[in-house]
């Protein structure tokens, strides 16, 4: 039952990942900018690390893969979303334990040295130029995350899940 139980809200963030990256995002500039990521840092919370790490490369690769720019990121947003989830505890009764709020600054990190990988790949250094729309995703998405979660810690939805 409990793997039911996980294979559903697996499901679940997969698909509010997809769409609010997909359909939510801004873009600007140079850069794309969703709260994906706050979705992906709370599945990692709320779910075990395989699934986790699914739903959040599942959620980021498939929007990449239905928004033509973002085709060629597929496979880097595949990779880096799975990392980015696996820096969260599922096991602790909160959202915000310390343990999660730590887990921001390595899952941070992943996002910006992936992703930085990747420009530097597919376009050479003039790519790097795109890391600044990271910074301020990766700064939003963490205040989003924080936010949400002291919602949800407030409202005790951990132990409903």
């Amino acid at each position: 039952m409990k793997n039911l139980k996980n294979t559903v809200y697996t499901a679940v963030f997969t698909a509010l990942i997809f769409v609010v990256i997909r359909f939510l995002g801004i873009s600007a500039g140079s850069g794309y900018y969703h709260l994906g990521d706050a979705l992906i840092y709370l599945a990692g919370v709320c779910l075990p690390f395989p699934y986790a790490s699914f739903a959040g490369a599942a959620g980021g690769a498939l929007a990449n893969l239905t928004h033509p720019p973002a085709v060629i990121f597929a496979l880097p947003t595949f990779i880096i979303k799975a990392c980015t989830a696996a820096c969260f505890s599922y096991k602790t009764n909160r959202i915000l334990c310390a343990r999660n709020f730590i887990a921001l600054i390595p899952a941070s990190g992943i996002t910006l040295i992936g992703y930085g990988a990747a420009y530097l790949i597919l376009f050479g250094t003039g790519g790097l130029i795109n890391l600044y729309g990271d910074f301020i995703q990766v700064f939003l998405n963490a205040v989003i995350f924080i936010i949400i979660g002291a919602a949800f810690d407030r409202a005790k939805i951990k132990d409903k899940i």
